[in-house]
């Protein structure tokens, strides 16, 4: 597992950018906010084909989910933890989605799961 600070040039004080740094490959993921040096407050477990590419979209103002959509716009640090899970069945990556999400709590898929 990775744990990678992630940076947008448009969303932090120094303009950093280092999202070209993540690996195009499949990967389970959790997008967390940093307290005292370490990963907190997660807000996202989610899989994807191409994990570069899918923490781009979840910066972009098109972001659908308004939870995580607020913090990945905002000048907050943001962490991504990651396993890479290049031909990993649908079983292996369901598994460690359901496991990371029990160890996470992550709050946005939270708010997904409730019913109104």
């Amino acid at each position: 597992m990775s744990d990678f600070r992630i940076y947008k040039a448009d969303n932090n004080l120094d303009e950093k950018d280092n999202l070209d740094e993540l690996p195009e490959e499949a990967a389970v993921y959790a997008i967390s906010g940093r307290k005292n040096g370490t990963p907190a407050n997660c807000r996202l477990v989610n899989y994807a084909d191409n994990l570069r590419e899918a923490i781009k979209r979840h910066f972009s103002t098109a972001e659908p989910q308004p939870c995580l959509r607020q913090f990945m716009q905002s000048i907050k640090i943001k962490t991504v933890d990651y396993l890479l899970m290049p031909g990993a069945s649908e079983e292996e990556v369901a598994a460690v989605l359901s496991e990371w999400k029990t160890f996470y709590k992550p709050e946005c898929n939270e708010q997904l799961n409730q019913v109104f």
